[in-house]
């Protein structure tokens, strides 16, 4: 799932939250007489591409497929405020979010749940330090609710993921511009440098990750592979846990902050010689999450959406605790057609 701002989005968001309003801020509406595409079929709820006539699972990840309008891509349109409306570094700030339906305006309230839940919401610094993924709760009129803190002064990135109940999934952003904040946004903007080594470590969790391609370029898929040792003995981590229904769930964004991937790992493991083979997948559709265990690898498939350094954040889960591990790899200008790697 992909989506990339342009400047003019992003400048309005920009502004919205550097006033401090208390009033929700609100993505572009779109007119109803904008037609859409009425037509509805089965989608994955991951991969928007694969559509079926009948229910079922999606031969690429085995989720179930979800009844819906996969051909209408407008945007639902996002409101957002802050309580108190004056967001401080290392205080507790209240979210809250609601989204509209961009023909009729109503609130929404029916939701599909992908891994696990209804609402992916991520937070992320103007200079890609600080990242949080959280899921907010939603109240009976269909505001959406958590609460958290910044660590800093500055411009945070705030985007929702999400796929309404007869809608297409949504990935929406909005502003959070902390009180006072006097810096410069362009000088304050993310300088990154790729990593000289590709291995991180989160507690007992260490990731050494290698590419395939092994130079990522624009508009072409790549293979990100994760492979995890333990910490200490470094020994090949098995007793990896599923989190929010998979192994791992990764976030990419791009230094500007106007491109981000919201990618989840490769289930498919064969789809058999023909099409009426049963598929064979990692994790199961029937698995029992709660003791399923798998390691020592993770693979994701990944489109990059443009060139320049981007920042991945991948999330596991051992011994019942998330572990973030966080990489920084450039992407080179690559052709204008995507090819599989």
């Amino acid at each position: 799932m992909e989506r990339t701002l342009n400047r003019r989005q992003l400048l309005r968001a920009l502004t919205a939250g550097a006033l401090g309003a208390s009033a929700f801020i609100k993505t572009p509406f779109v007119c109803a007489k904008d037609a859409p595409d009425e037509e509805i079929a089965w989608v994955c709820p991951m991969h928007a591409s694969y559509t079926s006539t009948t229910a079922g699972t999606c031969p690429i990840c085995g989720m179930q497929l979800v009844q819906t309008r996969p051909y209408d891509t407008r945007d639902y349109r996002l409101e957002f405020r802050t309580e108190p409306a004056q967001v401080r570094p290392g205080q507790k700030v209240a979210l809250f979010f609601r989204f509209l339906h961009p023909t009729t305006g109503q609130v929404v309230k029916d939701f599909e749940v992908v891994h696990t839940k209804e609402f992916h919401l991520f937070v992320i610094s103007q200079d890609l330090a600080f990242f949080e993924h959280i899921h907010p709760t939603m109240h009976d009129d269909g505001t959406w609710t958590i609460e958290t803190s910044v660590p800093k002064d500055g411009y945070y990135q705030v985007l929702c993921d999400f796929m309404p109940k007869g809608g297409s999934g949504q990935f929406l952003t909005a502003a959070l511009v902390t009180a006072g904040y006097t810096g410069d946004l362009a000088a304050d903007s993310a300088r990154l440098s790729p990593d000289k080594v590709m291995q991180q470590s989160d507690g007992d969790l260490t990731a050494t990750l290698t590419f395939n391609p092994v130079h990522p370029t624009s508009c072409q898929y790549v293979h990100l592979t994760f492979n995890l040792t333990d910490t200490k003995t470094g020994r090949p981590i098995t007793d990896l846990q599923t989190y929010l229904g998979q192994f791992s769930h990764m976030l990419l964004m791009s230094e500007d902050m106007q491109s981000y991937v919201h990618s989840h790992p490769i289930n498919l493991i064969s789809a058999g010689e023909d099409a009426s083979q049963i598929p064979e997948y990692i994790i199961a559709p029937d698995a029992d999450l709660a003791t399923i265990r798998g390691g020592p690898q993770v693979t994701f498939d990944a489109l990059m959406p443009k060139a320049g350094m981007f920042r991945a954040w991948a999330q596991f889960q051992r011994n019942d605790e998330v572990r973030t591990l966080a990489f920084t790899f450039n992407v080179a200008q690559g052709s204008a057609e995507p090819t599989l790697a």
